[in-house]
């Protein structure tokens, strides 16, 4: 024990500790630059311009994954008669359901697209659907998919947002999305934003390699201080007189 605390070994130590604690430091540094700039991707969408529909998505086209969140401007009718309700979504901690109309992409169009107009605590608190010319800005979301099974087919109540299962009630086709109003519609309150925009793969990948890139160096010196230390506690052989012939 004594001959790890000889000056030699201390300073072996120090530069040791220190290099592993800096490397560690910066590694944490550029996976923090890296986390960063991939949340930055996800409000930057969200808070984008809003463009029309027709720039983002048609009507048989799928969902694209990149535009999760965009804001998009649906212009058209409403079709009141196809109003539905989507359970368990909570707004402020408190569960209730989201109000979702469908609305025609123009006039005379055959396509529709679901319309989040806002959260109620009841359906019986939903006020009347809108009806006629409609003008809406909205984050684009992916249909929901989570298997949840519906328990009465025969309301106006369903566990998610699916397009097929409002397909039966519009007369013509409906778009691969659905869009949450993003300040309701009506006085409602906006329904919270169920998905964000994935950042791409690239997003700060040059951030997450410098951040590994100093974790394999902090690792490095600390193989090569462990070397050290057991190179220096090797025992030298002892050195045994030879015996005399006479």
């Amino acid at each position: 024990m004594r001959a790890l605390l000889t000056p030699r070994m201390l300073g072996a130590h120090l530069i040791g500790l220190v290099c592993v604690v800096v490397a560690g430091g910066l590694g944490l540094w550029q996976y923090d630059a890296w986390q960063r700039h991939r949340d930055s991707e996800q409000r930057d969408l969200t808070q984008a311009e809003p463009v029309p529909l027709a720039a983002v998505l048609g009507p048989d086209d799928r969902f694209p994954a990149d535009s999760v969140g965009q804001p998009v401007r649906i212009e058209g009718s409403w079709l009141p008669e196809a109003t539905v309700f989507i359970s368990e979504r909570r707004h402020e901690g408190t569960d209730g359901y989201w109000v979702v109309t469908p609305m025609t992409t123009g006039d005379g169009a055959d396509e529709a697209i679901p319309v989040v107009r806002g959260w109620v605590p009841t359906p019986a608190d939903a006020p009347a659907a809108p009806t006629g010319p409609g003008d809406v800005v909205g984050w684009l979301q992916p249909p929901e998919g989570t298997g949840a099974v519906d328990d009465d087919l025969t309301d106006d109540i369903y566990p998610q947002l699916r397009v097929a299962d409002l397909i039966q009630r519009v007369d013509g086709d409906l778009y691969g999305a659905y869009a949450i109003a993003e300040d309701g519609v009506g006085g409602l309150p906006a329904g919270d934003l169920e998905a964000l925009p994935k950042p791409s793969t690239s997003t700060g990948l040059r951030n997450l390699l410098y951040a590994i890139e100093w974790w394999v160096f902090g690792a490095f010196a600390g193989f090569i201080w462990w070397r050290f230390v057991r190179d220096s506690l090797k025992e030298e052989p002892a050195e045994h007189p030879v015996p005399s012939s006479t």
